[in-house]
C-alpha cells in the first residue's frame, strides 16, 4: 500500500537536524573509511521513498552511522566524492543485506545509473561478483564532484551483522580485487590442508580403529568446510548463482566443529579415566551446544553468537583443564594436547572479548576463534602422530604378552596333562595291590575263630582299605573325565526309577546315622531324559554321600524330582552347616576341602563335587547351588527333558 500524502510530507519535511556532508576527496592510495563529516543519513520507515523524493528531502541528519541500535529497515546515505586523476575506479564496501547505489553528476544520473549488492542479493545480480564483502563499483570522472546515494536495507540482528555496526569503506579496485584473490587463495590453501589431514586421519582410523581419529576427522573436515564457505568456494561449486547464499551455514559448521572438538578431547585424553569430573562437564557442554543452534534457527542471532562465544570459551577452558588434569595424572600424551590448545585458547579469548564489546570488530578479532582452532587442528596432528607411536608400542607389547601367555598356557596344559596321567597311572597301579590286600584281609578274617581278638583289627584294616580304594576310584574317575577318556552313552531313562533305586541304596546308611532320607517324585514316565544312567547315578551318589556326610543326626535329607517346562530338576536338600562365601569360590575345584567337617569323621577326598559338575555338564545339563550358612544346602541337577516320540511316550 503506498504511503499517505500526510505521512510522506512528514518524512520529507526538515527535522531541524539537516546535514550537508563534506566533500571526500579520493586523492590517495589505500582504504578510505567513511566518517561522520562525509555522510548524511535519511530514515525510510515505510520503505517507499524513491530517489526523486530523497533528492527533495530536507530530513537528512548526522551522524550518519548504521549502528545496532537502529531497527531493521531501510536507510539512505549520501556522500559527495571527488576522485583524483588516475584514481577514478573505486569499490564501495558496505556489508549489509541489500544495497542500491545511485551516482549523480550535476544532479543527473549517468547512463549506468543503478548499482546493486548485498548479502541477500544473488551474485549474478550484483554490481561486481565478489563473494565477501559485497562491493559497489564506482567509475568517477577525475576532478568532478559526484553525489553517491546508497539505499540500504538491513537487519542489524542477522547472522552477517549480529549486533555490530555496518562500516562503509572505499577501496581502490586493483588493491581490493588483489586482496580478495589473496584472501581466497589463503583460505583455499588452509581448507585444502585441513581436508588433506581429514582424509589422512580417516585412513588411519580405518587402520587402527581408534575413535580419536574419527573425531579429529570430524573436526578438521568441518573446519575446512567453514573456510571454503567463508571464502565463497562452496557457493561457487554447489550454490545456484541466481540465489543468495545462506551465510548462516558458517555458524552451524563451526558448531559442528566444536562438537567434534569436544568429542576428540574426551576420547584422546581418556577423560573418564584421567579426569572424571571434566568428563562429565564436557558431556554437559556437548548438550548445551544445542542452545545457540536453536537460537540461530529462530533468528535470535545476537543471542546465538553470544551463546556460541560463551560455549567456545567454556570448551577452551574445560579442555585445557582436562588436559592439565590428565597430565598431572601421567597421561602419556596430555602434554601434546596442551601445546596444541594454547592458540585455540588465545583465539577464543579474543573472540569472546570481541563479541562482548571489549575489542573492536575487525577481521582478525572476529575470526580469531577460527584461526586459533585451525592452528590447534594442525598442532593436534603432532599429538595424533605420538598416539600412533604409543598405540604401536602398546599393540606390540600386547602381542608379545599374548604370545608369552599362550606359551605359558600351553606349558600349563602340558603340565596338567602330565599330572592327570600320573594320577591316573598311580591310581591304577595302587588299585590292584590294594584289592589284593583287601582280599587277603577277608581270607584271614574268615579263617579266624569267631572269638579271636584279631578279628576286630582285621575289620578295621578292611574298612581302611575300603576307604582308600574308594579314594583311588575317585582319582581314576577324575583323571578319566579330565583327559576325555570317558565315553558317555545316551539312552532314554525314566529318572523316577533310577533316583528311587539310588535313594534306597543309601537308606541303610541314613538309618545308621539316625537321619531322615526321603524321596518325592511325580508319577512314573513324567521325568524322562536322554542320558547315561551310570554316570548320572555316579553324580547323584556323590551328592547323596556329601549330604549324608555333613548332615547331623536327627536331621532330614530330601531328594526331589520334578518336571519344569522342558527341563527335569533333581534336587538334594540337606540340613547341614551350609556354605560360606569362601566355600562357594572353590566349591567345584579338585581336592578342595570346605569349612564344614563330616559329622561322623567320614573321609573326604575333595573330588566328589568336581566329578559331579563335569559329569552333569558332559550330559548337557547344569548344576545349581542354593545355600545359607547354618541352614543347609540344596544342590540341583538340571537336565533337558526328552522329547516325546511318535507314540507319545
Amino acid at each position: 500500500m503506498p504511503p499517505s500524502p500526510i505521512l510522506l510530507l512528514l518524512i520529507l519535511l526538515p527535522s531541524g537536524d539537516t546535514a550537508q556532508p563534506a566533500v571526500l576527496r579520493l586523492d590517495h592510495a589505500g582504504i578510505v573509511s567513511i566518517t561522520e563529516p562525509y555522510a548524511a543519513l535519511l530514515v525510510d520507515p515505510t520503505d517507499t521513498l524513491t530517489l526523486a523524493q530523497v533528492l527533495q528531502s530536507d530530513a537528512w541528519r548526522s551522524p550518519a552511522r548504521l549502528t545496532p541500535d537502529l531497527p531493521p529497515g531501510t536507510y539512505w546515505l549520501r556522500l559527495k566524492l571527488v576522485a583524483a586523476p588516475g584514481r577514478s575506479h573505486w569499490l564501495v564496501e558496505i556489508p549489509a543485506d541489500q544495497v542500491t547505489g545511485y551516482v549523480l553528476v550535476d544532479g543527473r544520473l549517468p547512463p549506468r545509473d543503478t548499482l546493486r549488492t548485498g548479502f541477500l542479493v544473488p551474485p549474478r545480480m550484483r554490481d561486481i561478483a565478489t563473494f565477501r564483502p559485497p562491493y559497489l563499483s564506482l567509475h568517477l570522472s577525475p576532478g568532478v564532484p559526484h553525489h553517491l546515494y546508497l539505499r540500504v536495507r538491513h537487519n542489524f540482528v542477522s547472522y552477517v551483522s549480529p549486533g555490530v555496526p555496518v562500516p562503509i569503506r572505499l577501496h581502490p579496485i586493483d588493491e581490493a580485487l588483489a586482496a580478495e584473490r589473496s584472501y581466497r587463495v589463503v583460505q583455499g590453501l588452509l581448507a585444502g590442508l585441513l581436508l588433506a589431514m581429514a582424509l589422512y586421519n580417516l585412513f588411519l582410523f580405518l587402520v587402527v580403529r581408534e575413535r580419536s581419529y574419527l573425531y579429529y576427522v570430524m573436526l578438521t573436515a568441518l573446519l575446512a568446510l567453514f573456510w571454503l564457505s567463508a571464502a565463497g568456494y562452496l557457493a561457487d561449486l554447489f550454490w545456484p548463482i541466481d540465489r543468495a547464499y545462506p551465510h548462516a551455514i558458517d555458524f552451524y559448521l563451526l558448531l559442528g566443529a566444536g562438537l567434534g572438538y569436544l568429542c576428540f578431547t574426551v576420547s584422546f585424553l581418556e577423560t573418564s579415566r584421567y579426569a572424571p569430573i571434566y568428563h562429565r562437564l564436557l558431556h554437559l557442554l556437548m548438550a548445551l551446544l544445542a542452545l545457540p543452534a536453536l537460537l540461530g534457527l529462530f533468528g535470535y542471532w545476537v543471542a546465538a553468537e553470544q551463546a556460541a562465544a560463551l560455549a567456545a570459551l567454556m570448551a577452551a577452558l574445560l579442555s585445557f583443564g582436562a588436559a592439565w588434569r590428565a597430565h598431572r595424572r601421567a597421561h602419556p600424551l596430555a602434554r601434546y594436547y596442551l601445546l596444541a590448545a594454547l592458540p585455540f585458547v588465545l583465539g577464543l579469548v579474543v573472540y569472546v572479548a570481541t563479541w562482548w564489546g571489549l575489542l573492536p570488530v575487525v577481521p582478525v578479532t572476529r575470526y580469531s576463534a577460527q584461526f586459533g582452532s585451525a592452528a590447534e587442528a594442525l598442532l593436534l596432528s603432532l599429538a595424533l602422530g605420538a598416539r600412533i607411536r604409543l598405540l604401536t608400542r602398546e599393540r606390540q607389547q600386547a602381542l608379545l604378552d599374548r604370545t608369552r601367555a599362550e606359551a605359558a598356557e600351553r606349558h600349563l596344559q602340558e603340565i596338567n596333562a602330565l599330572k592327570t596321567h600320573l594320577l591316573g597311572a598311580t591310581a591304577h597301579d595302587l588299585r590292584n595291590p590294594l584289592s589284593s590286600v583287601q582280599g587277603l584281609i577277608q581270607t584271614v578274617r574268615e579263617e579266624l575263630p569267631p572269638d579271636s581278638p584279631h578279628r576286630e583289627l582285621l575289620e578295621l584294616a578292611e574298612a581302611a582299605s575300603q576307604r582308600m580304594l574308594g579314594t583311588i576310584e575317585q582319582l581314576i574317575t577324575a583323571s578319566a573325565l579330565e583327559s576325555g577318556r570317558v565315553t558317555f552313552r545316551r539312552i532314554r531313562v525314566d529318572l523316577v526309577e533310577l533316583v528311587a533305586e539310588t535313594v534306597r541304596f543309601h537308606q541303610d546308611r541314613a538309618t545308621r546315622k539316625q537321619q531322615q532320607l526321603s524321596f518325592q517324585a511325580p508319577s512314573a514316565g513324567s521325568c524322562v531324559v536322554e542320558t547315561d544312567p551310570e554316570q548320572l547315578r555316579r553324580a547323584l551318589t556323590n551328592l547323596l554321600t556329601n549330604a549324608l556326610k555333613f548332615t547331623p543326626s536327627g536331621k532330614r535329607i530330601e531328594v526331589q524330582l520334578a518336571r519344569h517346562a522342558d527341563a527335569v530338576r533333581l534336587s538334594v536338600r540337606d540340613e547341614g552347616p551350609g556354605l560360606t562365601e569362601a566355600d562357594r569360590v572353590r566349591l567345584f575345584g579338585y581336592f578342595q576341602r570346605l569349612s564344614a567337617q563330616p559329622t561322623d569323621n567320614e573321609p573326604s577326598s575333595g573330588l566328589g563335587l568336581a566329578i559331579t559338575k563335569q559329569i552333569v555338564e558332559r550330559l548337557g545339563g547344569q548344576i545349581e547351588v542354593d545355600s545359607t550358612p547354618d541352614r543347609g544346602s540344596t544342590f540341583t541337577i538340571v537336565l533337558p527333558a526328552a522329547h516325546s516320540d511318535a507314540t507319545g511316550t
